[in-house]
């Protein structure tokens, strides 16, 4: 897969404060990565200095290989975003709205409005007017309006604020449809890591200013020696069989072991004459994992 993004070593400071310290991350197609960190720690401004909405003290921004100092018209081409919440004329439909949008671009006709209003399951409202809309449904209208210019990166800045669980799990199925039908890269900031462990394949964790930890969401949530549940048939005279385990609850037990050695004890409490009739691998929550990688530091 091709990097829609990469971000090399970012820098900005604002007067003697700094905002983002070597702060490098990428993004391939077909990725959705939760950008998250607590209030202040640098998402925004980070975004920001993607879209050129501010200026980079120094680092680099690439976008599907484009130096966006350098080649900023060529590497905005492919980008649609949504800072915040998207900017829409209330007293005019949702049609209108995106055709006035697909104004603003040399090859963007009719036919590719229809599709992004489609695509974002806005065609039974579509002629209504926005102020009649829900909170969700504009939410789509500003995707589809980010859309129209066949992007292969999708920035979306806090996209579920405000959005009640309805809502958010209507953005959640939009995202991943694009990503496998438009073959996108998506960046979303967002303070519900709840969601965000539902769909995003990397996250990308930022504290003060200082990316602490980029990886997928599959690795982020491993204990750093796997921990097990194994439900048993009975518990009774276990401590023989393992030295060091929880009891959590009825004949449910909780062993905390190198992978390789959990098959040998599987076998020990077999022959022993136990009966098991599971064996999971623990994983942490995405806010587990955050509040690990930046020692309680709560998103609020």
């Amino acid at each position: 897969m091709e990097k829609v993004l990469e971000v090399k070593n970012l820098h900005k400071s604002f007067g003697s404060k700094k905002i983002l310290e070597d702060v490098s991350f990428s993004l391939k197609e077909g990725e959705i990565l939760g950008f998250i960190g607590p209030n202040g720690a640098g998402k925004t401004t980070t975004i920001k200095l993607i879209l050129g909405l501010q200026s980079i003290d120094s680092g680099e921004v690439l976008i599907n290989g484009y130096d966006t100092k350098k080649n900023f018209v060529q590497a905005i081409s492919k980008v649609g975003a949504i800072v915040e919440s998207p900017d829409l004329y209330m007293y005019l439909s949702g049609r209108k709205n995106l055709e006035l949008i697909a104004r603003l671009y040399k090859e963007v006709d009719k036919k590719r409005v229809e599709e992004v209003i489609k695509l974002v399951g806005l065609t039974n409202r579509i002629d209504d007017k926005v102020s009649k809309y829900s909170l969700g449904m504009r939410q789509r209208l500003g995707i589809a309006a980010s859309l129209l210019n066949h992007p292969n990166l999708l920035i979306l800045d806090e996209p579920t604020n405000g959005l009640d669980p309805e809502g958010i799990k209507e953005l959640r199925d939009l995202l991943q449809k694009l990503v496998k039908k438009e073959k996108i890269g998506v960046l979303i900031s967002s303070h519900n890591l709840a969601e965000l462990e539902s769909f995003c394949t990397n996250v990308c964790i930022i504290q003060n200013g200082v990316v602490i930890d980029s990886t997928s969401i599959a690795e982020i949530k491993k204990y750093d020696i796997p921990t097990y549940i194994i439900e048993l048939d009975c518990v009774e005279n276990i401590e023989k069989y393992i030295k060091e385990t929880d009891n959590v609850s009825g004949n449910f037990i909780k062993v905390t072991c190198p992978k390789e050695e959990i098959a040998e004890l599987i076998k020990k409490l077999v022959k022993a004459g136990y009966s098991l009739y599971e064996v999971k691998m623990l994983e942490m929550t995405l806010e587990d994992a955050f509040l690990k990688k930046t020692g309680g530091n709560v998103i609020e």
